[in-house]
């Protein structure tokens, strides 16, 4: 796919917060000049054209912006997702059409990426609703892009969800899945993944069988380990703290998870006090559950290791 090079890998690095807007003159010979660009032949100059108003901030910008949303080049699509970014003298206004781009644009990955990373440059929060389920994307790209946004805006309402991930993707104990086939050996680097190759193939053979096609292919579907490193840098964005592993994280959640709730509860517009009195009434059920689930992975270990003595 073309790009604008350089350009777009840097876009959109200015800070998110609000602006003024330019003057509507201003607003409007930019406007001009991006029409004249957007007509070129090349998409290199109709990106070009597109994000240059970047760099103007006006409601009528905004909307010339929302109608190159909706044109038929994706190339085009994606660089005026990253134009929206700096929208911010409006960021409310400019972060729905954004949204609205999110859902119509869903399967295109490369626009939704974009439209991400506008809605971050502008400082827009209302996201989240939406964006929730795209953090279980098969797109990586996806699920990346979603963690920057999330990690940058210091979203507590992540933090649920991030524990979830980070019981996939660092727990004590290392388990690898693929197909219908599941191995847990415990062991470090690449042994799980071999002996659940090995288990694998003894259960589908060589041949090219349906059911070892349909295997393969739920193997290449999402794994949240992949996303090890920008998991726990997203989770130190929000919390401040570097987690090894998710009992760890798991310890600081239920530890923290009164003031954890009074944030959630502020950046969806509640009210944080409702929100720490119903956080304190879940939270001894929350300790007993945690203390549960930690007494059967010492029980686990503790068999394990006796195990592993008896072979001595």
């Amino acid at each position: 796919m073309k790009t604008l090079g350089v350009l777009l890998l840097l876009a959109l690095a200015v800070q998110a917060g609000k602006v003024d807007a330019v003057d509507e003159v201003e607003a409007k010979d930019a406007i001009a000049l991006f029409r004249v660009g957007v007509k070129a032949k090349e998409v290199e100059e109709k990106q070009g054209a597109v994000y240059a108003l970047v760099d103007v901030p006006h409601d009528l910008v905004i909307k010339e912006l929302e109608k190159v949303l909706r044109n038929r080049d994706i190339n085009v699509r994606q660089v005026a997702a990253l134009a929206m970014g700096g929208q911010r003298h409006n960021p409310d206004k400019a972060g729905k059409i954004l949204m609205k781009a999110y859902i119509k644009n869903f399967k295109q990955e490369t626009v939704l990426s974009s439209v991400l990373e506008g809605v971050q440059a502008l400082g827009y929060l209302k996201y989240w609703p939406q964006v929730e389920p795209a953090m279980k994307d098969p797109r990586s790209s996806v699920v990346i892009r979603v963690l920057d946004l999330v990690g940058a805006n210091k979203d507590f309402r992540s933090l649920p969800r991030l524990l979830e991930m980070y019981h996939v993707a660092m727990p004590r104990r290392v388990s690898w899945k693929t197909g219908t086939v599941n191995v847990d050996t415990g062991a470090a680097g690449d042994k799980d993944q071999k002996a659940a190759e090995a288990k694998f193939k003894a259960k589908y053979g060589a041949g090219g069988s349906k059911a070892k096609a349909k295997a393969k292919a739920k193997a290449k579907a999402f794994d949240e380990r992949n996303f090890t490193t920008q998991l726990r840098r997203c989770v130190k964005k929000i919390t401040g703290q570097d987690f090894d592993n998710d009992v760890d994280f798991e310890d600081w959640f239920v530890e923290n998870y009164v003031m954890i709730m009074r944030k959630i509860a502020v950046m969806n517009g509640k009210s944080p006090d409702k929100a720490e009195i119903k956080a304190k009434a879940e939270l001894p059920k929350l300790k007993a559950d945690v203390e549960e689930k930690r007494k059967k992975l010492e029980e686990k270990l503790e068999k394990e290791r006796q195990e592993q003595e008896k072979k001595k």
